[in-house]
C-alpha cells in the first residue's frame, strides 16, 4: 500500500492536503498523472482523498480529459514545485487551528491528482464531467475553487491555481498560522512581502519599550508560553539581539523558552531561525549542529563580521526549481555564523519509535552547510547561516538566497511520516 500526505482526516475522509516529507532523499513520482512530488526520507507525496478505495491493485478510472495549468506563489509569478493538485466532488475538511501533527496517509486510485513540476506546471487527469472542486495545496497553503470539467483538454486560469496570500476560509483559501519574532538585522518580513504574504498574513511579535511583562506577544513571553505559541504552525526567529560585534540576546538560555520550543516542535511546529539567533536552535537541540567558535557561552559562535561565499545546492529539487528561474551559480551573502559539523542523532519519530535523524543540507556556502533542517518528533527546525533578505531593500526583486530559503520554508511545512529506523 502506498503512503501519501494528509493534514487531517474529516468525517467523510476528505482531508487538508499536504505534499511529501522534506527530510531528505531524491524526488519520487507517486501515482496519478504527471508531476513529481518532492522526495523525503519520511514519505513520498500526495494525500488522502478517497478512503473507500485503497486497493493498490485496482485500476484507475478511464480518463476523459486533462486540466492543465500552473501553480504560483501568492504574488502571482513564482512557480511552486511539488504542489498537490486534485479534483473532488466535496469540500476538503478544515486544516486544524494551531500546531498539529500533519501525518501522511494513503490515497486511493479513484481520485484524480498530480503534482507540479519544477516550473509549477501540471497535467491533471479528469475521470468525470460536471461540476467539481479543484484543490491546490502546498503544506497548509491551500486554494479550493469550483470548476466545470468537460471532456478533452482544458487550460485552468492562473487565479484558480495561485496559492492564497491570506486566510479566507469562507472562499476556499487557507494559509499557515504564522508568527514572526521580528529581527534587528534579518528583515524576513520584506522577503515574505515579495512572496505575496503582506501585512495581516502573519502576526508580529515585536520588542517594545518599556516592556509589558504581562503581554504574551512580547518575544520572551511568547517563546515560553505554550498556550500562545501553540496557536501557530510556523514561527520565524530571524537574526536579532546583537550590538553588531557580539550576540547579546540571552533569552535563548531561559529553560522555560527551551522547553516550550521543544514541546511545540515535537507537536508539529516548524521553527525558522537565521544566523545570530542560532542559540534558539543550539540551546533546545544541542545534538544536531556544531557552530564554529561555539563555547558554553551564549552567542559565542556569532562572527564579528559577515562573509559572502559561493553557494552550491545539493538538493536536487531546489536546484531544478532555481534553474527554471534562470538561477545557476550564486553567492550567499550576509552570513554571520558558520556551521562546522552536523550529527546523526538517536531520537524518536512522531509515533515515539526509535529513529536516527541527521540534518538535511539544502544549501552549502563554500565547504560548509549553510541551510539545514531536521525533524524532531512531528515538527521541523530550519536554520540558515545567512540572512533571508540579502539587501535590506523590500522593493528589490527576490534574490537567489531569498528564493532558496522560501523554497525550503514551503518544503519543511509539508506532512511527515516516521523516518526509516536505522
Amino acid at each position: 500500500m502506498r503512503s501519501y500526505p494528509l493534514a487531517s482526516l474529516a468525517p467523510l475522509a476528505l482531508a487538508a492536503l499536504a505534499a511529501c516529507s522534506a527530510t531528505g532523499g531524491s524526488s519520487v513520482s507517486p501515482g496519478g498523472s504527471g508531476g513529481t512530488g518532492s522526495g523525503g526520507a519520511g514519505g513520498m507525496g500526495g494525500s488522502l482523498i478517497d478512503a473507500g478505495n485503497l486497493d493498490d491493485d485496482a485500476a484507475p478510472p478511464s480518463t476523459i480529459g486533462h486540466l492543465r495549468g500552473k501553480v504560483v506563489a501568492p504574488e502571482g509569478t513564482i512557480p511552486i514545485s511539488g504542489a498537490l493538485v486534485y479534483l473532488t466532488s466535496s469540500t476538503p475538511g478544515p486544516i486544524p487551528d494551531g500546531v498539529f501533527c500533519d501525518r501522511c496517509v494513503q490515497l486511493g486510485h479513484s481520485t484524480p491528482y498530480t503534482f507540479t513540476h519544477a516550473d509549477g506546471t501540471f497535467d491533471l487527469p479528469a475521470y468525470a464531467e460536471g461540476s467539481q472542486k479543484i484543490v491546490v495545496q502546498k503544506g497548509q497553503f491551500r486554494r479550493v475553487r469550483d470548476v466545470s470539467v468537460v471532456a478533452g483538454d482544458t487550460d485552468v486560469p492562473l487565479p484558480i491555481t495561485t496559492l492564497p496570500g491570506k486566510m479566507d476560509v469562507a472562499h476556499g483559501d487557507t494559509i499557515p498560522k504564522m508568527a514572526l519574532v521580528t529581527g534587528a538585522w534579518d528583515h524576513i518580513e520584506m522577503s515574505l512581502g515579495k512572496l505575496g504574504l503582506g501585512a495581516g498574513s502573519y502576526d508580529k511579535v515585536e520588542n517594545v519599550f518599556p516592556p509589558n511583562f504581562s503581554d504574551p506577544m512580547l518575544p520572551s513571553n511568547f517563546l515560553k508560553t505554550p498556550a500562545t505559541i501553540g496557536k501557530y504552525q510556523i514561527v520565524f526567529k530571524p537574526c536579532s539581539g546583537s550590538s553588531g560585534t557580539t550576540c547579546d540576546d540571552f533569552t535563548s538560555g531561559d529553560a522555560a523558552i527551551q522547553k516550550t520550543l521543544q514541546d511545540w516542535v515535537a507537536a508539529g511546529g516548524k521553527l525558522y531561525v537565521t544566523d545570530y539567533s542560532y542559540d534558539y536552535v543550539r540551546q533546545p537541540w544541542p545534538e544536531y549542529i556544531d557552530w564554529q567558535g561555539q563555547t558554553s557561552q551564549i552567542g559565542s559562535a556569532c562572527l564579528t563580521g559577515s562573509y559572502t561565499v559561493a553557494a552550491s545546492v545539493p538538493d536536487q529539487g531546489l536546484a531544478e526549481w532555481l534553474a527554471v528561474q534562470g538561477i545557476g551559480s550564486f553567492d550567499v551573502k550576509e552570513n554571520w555564523t558558520r556551521i562546522s559539523a552536523l550529527h546523526a542523532v538517536a531520537t524518536t519519530d512522531l509515533d515515539g519509535n526509535p529513529t536516527t535523524v541527521t540534518p538535511k543540507v539544502w544549501v552549502t556556502g563554500g565547504s560548509s552547510p549553510a541551510t539545514v533542517s531536521f525533524e524532531r518528533s512531528c515538527g521541523r527546525v530550519l536554520f540558515s547561516t545567512y540572512h533571508t533578505e540579502e539587501s535590506y531593500n523590500g522593493s528589490s526583486p527576490l534574490g537567489a538566497q531569498e528564493l532558496a530559503l522560501l523554497y525550503v520554508l514551503l518544503e519543511v511545512g509539508v506532512c511527515i511520516t516516521p523516518p526509516t529506523v536505522h
